[in-house]
This record gives C-alpha cells, structure tokens and sequence, in this order.
C-alpha cells in the first residue's frame, strides 16, 4: 500500500470545519439565529444557552445586543423575574445605544414600567421610554409600529381613551404589515367600547377580522362582536338559557366553591366536595386538578396562572402554595391568617388576600412580606369573599356583610360602586372587558349593572334557583353554577 494512497484515506476522514472562514461576529450571529430557532420550538434553556455564550465568549460581537435583549425577555416572560429583566434591557441601552438592538431596549423598559405602573408619573414614564423608540429609531418600522401600539396602552391604562384610539390607529394605518397592527386595530374597538359606543366598536372589530383574518386577534374580534351585540343589539340585553350545554359531572359539581373563566377558554371548577380545582378545556376534557382543603376562591395572576385561595393558604399556579401572616401584639411573633376567603395578586405584582375573622383585606409584595391593609388605613370592616382584577386592571371585591361591590386601583383609590342598594344575597361577581358588572344573588338571579351602575339587565328563569358561583366566557355568555341543580347553567 503507497504512503501517497494512505494520506489520501486519511485526508478524507478528517471531516472539514463546518464553516471555516467564519469571523467571531459571524459565529455570534450563527449562535442567536440558532437561539432564536431553540426559542420559537419551546427549547427555551438551548435559547438561553446560546444567547450567554454570545455575551461571554463575543464581547465584541455585534450581536451581543440582540443577545441582552433575548435574555432579558427570558427573564421576564420565562422566569418571571422583572428586576433581572431590566438590568439587561438597561445594558443594552446604555452600553449598545447605536446598536439595532437598542430600540427594543426602550421598548421593553417602557413595557416594564407600565405593567406596574400605579400612578400618572409612572404612566408618564413609561411613555417616554416609548416616545424615545419614536424619536431616536424612527427607522426601526418592527419597534416603532409596537412603541406606539404600547403608547396606546398607556394612554388606556390612564383613563385617556380618545387619546389611545387615534395612536392606536396610526398603528394600523401606517404600519400596516406590522406585528403590532391587528393588536392596534382591536385596541381601537375595545377603547370605542368602554366609551360606550358600541356600534363603532363592533364596526372597528368587523375591521380586525376582514384585514388581518389570519392573526390572534381576528377569533377575538369576533368574541367581542357577539358579546356587545348581546348586550346592544336588542331594546334591552338577550340572553337565554342554553339546554344543550353541560360541563363537568358527579362529586366535581357538588359544593362547588368558584369557576372561572380564563381567555383561552378553560374553565376551573373549585370543588369542595373532591377537594381540588379542576380545568376544563374547550373541548370538555379535564385536566390534572390542584388539591386544597376547604377551598375558597379563584382567580387570574397578571400571568395567566391560577389562584386558588383556601381556608389556611393560597396557591399560586400548580407550585407555589404559600400561608400568610400578619403582625401580632407579640413582638416577632406573626399572627397566621387561617380564615382565608379570596385572594389575588395586583398588576404591581402585589398579593392581595382577605381574611374572614379579622374582616380585612392585607397587602403582601412580591416576595410575600407584609405590606399593610389594602386599601391602606381603611378602618372599615369588611368580609370580602371574592376579589380579582378586572381587564382594565381594576381591584374588584365584593363585600357580602355589606352587600357592596367596590372597584379600586392599584394604590387603593376607589374608581366605582355597585350596591347596596338593588343587592339582596350577593355571592359572586363578574366583570366583562367592557367593566359591565355581573352579580349571583343566591336568590335566584343574576343582575347586570353599567359601569355607572345602572342596572342594564337581571337573569331569572325556573332553571336558576340557587346560584353560587359564576363566571363569563370570552363570547359574554353567564355561566352559573346553581346549588339546586348541581349544574353549570350558560346564559347565551
């Protein structure tokens, strides 16, 4: 055998470097494609890999903007950690200020302060960090068409709804072929709707499903056209009972404690009779339920996650279970809450949770440590059996002793009332994404109130006898699950 033919063999098994003339900038982008790619298949830690080996093994790389960026989004929507969030978007924009990067970082430090905004000054905050993206990066057509989807929001969340309509449309109308135009153009209905203009707001939700028919949004347009239809498209709101409809069966339907509704269409069940929380999914199947002793109440975290208050604790998604204390007269020694009856946690991230014996509602921040009473220094007594955040990031809690339904905001200040007068046994409430109210009264009805308070309509029939839980499904349809019946009953 020739040494020539030998070294040849040898030559062609040594496999050649995939890309051998790849610069470091070159292999820092090869790495956040990839990234990239991990993130869009759900390998969100193959993501996270890549995008520090960019960071640490290519400093100088140009992609190690876009790389902060990407994990300061996995620290915010994947760890849920907004503090470590910002210290990333923050590095981008100071340290890659020219980079194509750094219009996502204001976009994102602007996101942030507005989902926690509590008062007009951080509003106005976020806005800048918006108006920024604008002002510097008018190129940027991707974080432009999105800072001024978000300047929308902010001008929504301020109570600004003419304002949040014409940003909202320039969205749509300059930035057409933008991620962020369908989400504009619902925007703009659901701000006509909750200035009570229905007819406009079906007409602009119309507009979603015949331009952009194939979004997330376009399903939603039409949720929100047959609510307000429902509610506007006659003399007076038309519902009646769906026969055909039935959900859940045997001891899940007994002693039923809450249901609730989520955005996508799952329905959790309480029960205390099996003693577990239990989710339905559209199509009728259950799925693995939460245990609980003695449960209480539901409701939605800012996250979508499941809050299940229970006699002597609150779970928080299918994890974390947490007790709750408040200061005793004896020094170091906390006062456990252990007559829990609804709890929920604020778009600031606080834990709100109501406690029977005491006749309170406490405050508790995002590590769990007490803050007070919420509303702060509120003297009155209140037992408080049901509490969420309404879409519009209003703290609703209906008072049974007093028969109240009151809605506050972040810092505690009150925005509007329901009751008492026109309630007789309130037990649960409802409010649909145009802030109508909707109240069970163990009496026999379901009433449903103006954002005013004006009583728009009352559901009765002989199939309603005892409600005691109820909920609203994206459509605007009631389900009520009546004691008598041991059902879920759906008003259409």
């Amino acid at each position: 055998m020739s040494r020539r033919w030998i070294l040849a063999v040898a030559l062609v098994a040594i496999p050649a470097p995939a890309h051998p003339q790849e610069s470091p900038d070159q292999q820092a982008r090869r790495l956040l494609e990839d990234g990239r790619a991990y993130w869009a298949q759900g390998k969100l830690k193959q993501a996270l890999d890549n995008f520090n080996i960019i960071v640490n093994s290519f400093p100088r790389a140009e992609a190690v903007g876009q790389a902060l960026l990407e994990i300061g989004r996995y620290r915010l929507e994947v760890e849920g950690d907004p503090d470590k969030a910002r210290t990333s978007f923050d590095q981008v924009a100071k340290q890659f200020p020219q980079s194509d990067a750094a219009p996502g970082a204001y976009y994102w430090l602007g996101h942030l302060t507005m989902s926690r905004a509590a008062s007009a000054a951080e509003l106005d905050d976020a806005l800048a960090q918006f108006t920024r993206v604008q002002n510097l990066y008018p190129r940027s057509t991707e974080w432009v068409s999105r800072a001024l989807y978000a300047s929308g929001l902010v001008h929504r969340k301020a109570g600004r709804l003419s304002e949040a309509v014409d940003v909202s449309r320039r969205v749509s109308l300059e930035y057409p072929s933008s991620e962020a135009a369908a989400a504009a153009q619902f925007q703009v209905g659901h701000c006509l709707a909750l200035k009570g203009d229905a007819l406009s707001a079906m007409e602009e939700f119309q507009q979603v499903r015949n331009r952009f028919p194939e979004s997330e949004w376009a399903p939603r347009a039409l949720e929100r056209i047959t609510a307000l239809y429902r509610l506007y498209g006659f003399a007076k709101p038309a519902f009646t009972v769906d026969a055909g409809y039935a959900v859940g069966s045997g001891d899940l339907l007994k002693d039923v404690r809450a249901v609730l509704m989520t955005p996508t269409g799952t329905l959790w069940i309480a029960s205390d009779k099996t003693k577990t929380a239990v989710p339905i999914d559209p199509g009728g199947k259950a799925g693995p339920g939460l245990p609980g002793e003695d449960l209480r109440s539901l409701s939605l975290s800012p996250r979508g996650e499941i809050v299940v208050a229970a006699r002597l604790a609150v779970r928080i998604g299918p994890k974390d279970l947490k007790s709750y204390a408040i200061p005793s007269d004896k020094p170091g020694i906390p006062e456990a809450l252990d007559r829990i009856l609804a709890a929920t946690i604020t778009p600031g991230g606080s834990v709100l949770v109501s406690d029977e014996k005491r006749k309170r509602v406490y405050r508790y921040n995002g590590k769990f440590e007490y803050q007070g009473l919420f509303p702060e220094k509120d003297a009155k007594e209140r037992v408080v059996s049901r509490m969420f955040v309404d879409g519009e990031g209003g703290i609703v809690l209906l008072d049974r002793e007093e028969k109240t339904i009151r809605v506050f905001d972040e810092t505690g200040r009150l925005l509007r009332t329901v009751g008492p007068a026109g309630l007789r046994r309130p037990v649960d409430v409802a409010v649909d994404p145009f802030r109508n109210t909707y109240v069970a009264d163990e009496e026999g009805a379901v009433q449903i109130f103006s954002p005013s308070g004006q009583l728009l309509a009352g559901l009765t029939g002989p199939e309603l006898k005892k409600p005691r839980a109820l909920t609203l499904d994206p459509t605007g349809a009631v389900l009520v699950w009546d004691e008598r019946a041991e059902k879920v009953l759906r008003y259409r």
